[in-house]
């Protein structure tokens, strides 16, 4: 941990953004996109995975309300939903 204390002290990363010069700037911000391009190429199929029966009955109960919107504002718990059965 010293260690990358002293790095960042000889890049002067411990100031402002402003003070930053523009190559590190750079850096960071290639850094900071290529980390987060890989969280999404990791994250968004697990958070899928484990969604997908969510999904599966959100689209289905979105299907049986286009077709019979009637009888879904029947069911007591979507009935207080006002986004669903606004009159």
């Amino acid at each position: 941990m010293d260690y990358l204390k002293e790095l960042a002290g000889r890049a002067n990363l411990d100031a402002t953004w402003e003070a930053w010069s523009l190559e590190y700037r750079v850096l960071a911000i290639a850094v900071a996109l290529a980390l987060a391009y890989w969280m999404l190429r990791v994250a968004v199929p697990a958070v899928l995975r484990v969604l997908r029966p969510v999904l599966i009955a959100v689209f289905v109960l979105a299907a049986v309300w286009v077709l019979f919107p009637e009888a879904t504002c029947s069911i007591e718990l979507l009935s207080k939903l006002p986004v669903v059965c606004a009159r």
